[in-house]
């Protein structure tokens, strides 16, 4: 009896170190460049940034622009920066735009950040209308023809309609808006739209004093610095694919090129997708990252948003019975075919 009590004690007693270990880990930088003594914080929402509910901080990353992070399986939304309270101008941020982050039950997720300095932002002016005046800019200069989204919920996590969607021209904007709570973020598509994932050399950020409170008769500045997705951040050659591949057919067994893949998680295929892929090549091959198990049903399209147009190529998945694809942790990667055609 004894023998086995001892037993069952070294079991509950595991250091910790010997368990699975799991959480995300990656580089920081600004510019390019590196960035020690920034700070990861991991967060159960987006709304919990904003009332510094983190469940979990970093060490300070290396002199590298290092860092790893322990977490439990899970959800999360995350951000960098190197300081505790109030932003001062000339400090780090940057909000992770690929989030939700999920980390699985063994492993870390590799993530970047790709910094931007907190401006230093004009006094709010008493007008008779409310509203936001400011630029939006990449490496200091005005950014061209983007747009500004605006939203009043951090539901669909930024990935679903805005609110509202101004363009910018020239790099800078005014516009009114009522008094209350607002959530802006800037996006430059290089391939153009107001929809669809951000790929590679798009533009794009997330203003650093999310929520911005605008009150009766106040018209706020904001500087919106945009940055790019830098695949030096992103980089990870331990890490095994988790999603769908295949190849998008046109009639006659031809290649479908500039098709995206849409996967969502009920059989209807309508509202938000969970996950959209980039843009299939001349080959029709896509490659559509799903970091997390489930079943997914398919859809193929030229275009983001909105009932599919008349002769735009389109098509759904075809299986047994209308069944999902389903990824599991003992199979997270499928390849399939979807068949796409002129959309009457």
């Amino acid at each position: 009896m004894r023998i086995i009590l001892g037993l069952l004690i070294c079991v509950m007693f595991v250091p910790s170190g010997l368990l699975a270990a799991s959480g995300i880990k990656g580089r920081v930088a600004w510019r390019g460049e590196l960035v020690p003594d920034v700070r990861i914080r991991a967060y159960r929402s987006i709304d919990a940034i904003a009332t510094q509910q983190a469940v979990a901080v970093s060490e300070p990353t290396a002199l590298d622009g290092t860092y790893q992070l322990d977490l439990p399986p899970g959800r999360y939304y995350l951000t960098a920066r190197n300081f505790s309270s109030a932003p001062k101008p000339g400090d780090y941020f940057c909000y992770y735009s690929g989030a939700p982050i999920v980390v699985a039950s063994a492993g870390f997720r590799q993530v970047g950040f790709n910094l931007v300095r907190v401006p230093q932002e004009e006094a709010a002016k008493q007008v008779k209308r409310s509203g936001v005046w400011g630029k939006i800019s990449f490496q200091d200069e005005p950014l061209e023809r983007t747009y500004l989204y605006v939203y009043k919920s951090t539901e669909g996590d930024f990935k679903g309609p805005a609110w509202f969607i101004q363009p910018v021209e020239k790099g800078t904007f005014r516009m009114s808006l009522p008094p209350g709570d607002y959530w802006l973020l800037a996006r430059k598509r290089l391939k153009g739209g107001q929809y669809g994932p951000i790929e590679i050399g798009d533009y794009f950020n997330f203003y650093y004093a999310n929520p911005l409170h605008i009150a009766k008769n106040e018209l706020k500045n904001i500087e919106l610095e945009t940055i790019t997705r830098l695949s030096m951040l992103e980089e990870d050659p331990d890490a095994v694919f988790s999603g769908i591949t295949g190849s998008v057919v046109a009639p006659g067994a031809l290649p479908a090129a500039g098709v995206r893949v849409f996967a969502y998680r009920t059989s209807a295929m309508s509202g938000t997708p969970a996950y959209i892929s980039a843009h299939t090549g001349a080959d029709g091959r896509f490659r559509l990252a799903i970091p997390e198990a489930g079943t997914y049903w398919l859809l193929a399209r030229e275009v983001v948003g909105g009932p599919a147009a008349q002769g735009e190529l389109y098509g759904k998945l075809q299986t047994v019975e209308n069944v999902g694809i389903p990824l599991s942790e003992q199979q997270m990667s499928r390849e399939v075919r979807i068949d796409v055609s002129p959309h009457p």
